[in-house]
């Protein structure tokens, strides 16, 4: 009978569990649009690129690269060369529009990344679900791709 009670109580505290904001990084309630434009708008003041990141709330990988991103060495490269757009894409059911817009980087997966020039040109992109499996991933790895990105932007980018 303990152990009856005992899993019911853990069934009952671990569904009522909600993890705090910093594990959601996706705001169901953001404009994608809105962010994306004023993402672009800063980026052309002050030269950086716009990192869209694709995924949603549900999606342990997702989750992963976000706190990946957090990382002391990788947050302070995100934080100087790029504005990041968190774009959520819920059950496969938001902001799908803007994922076609951008050449669908999320048919294979998300997390998907998409970074864009400050004329709003895709520069890179991980269509092919480089960063859908992220949980393997390491903040040096991520720091890499960041930086290959960086590579590649337009020398006359917000010009």
């Amino acid at each position: 009978m303990k152990t009856v009670a005992l899993t019911t109580v853990l069934t009952l505290a671990i569904g009522a569990y909600t993890p705090a904001p910093a594990q959601r990084p996706y705001d169901k309630a953001a404009d994608a649009h809105k962010d994306i434009e004023a993402a672009l708008r800063q980026a052309r003041a002050d030269d950086r690129l716009v990192l869209l990141d694709f995924g949603a709330n549900w999606c342990l990988d997702c989750i992963v690269l976000s706190r990946l991103f957090e990382d002391k060495t990788v947050r302070s490269f995100l934080q100087d060369n790029f504005h990041v757009v968190q774009v959520d894409v819920g059950n496969w059911d938001r902001n799908l529009d803007v994922s076609r817009k951008y050449g669908s980087p999320i048919d294979n997966g998300i997390p998907a990344v998409v970074i864009l020039a400050a004329s709003g040109d895709v520069i890179a992109s991980t269509r092919n679900g480089a960063l859908a499996d992220a949980r393997t991933a390491t903040a040096r790895e991520v720091l890499g791709y960041l930086q290959g990105w960086v590579a590649r932007k337009p020398m006359h980018a917000a010009r």
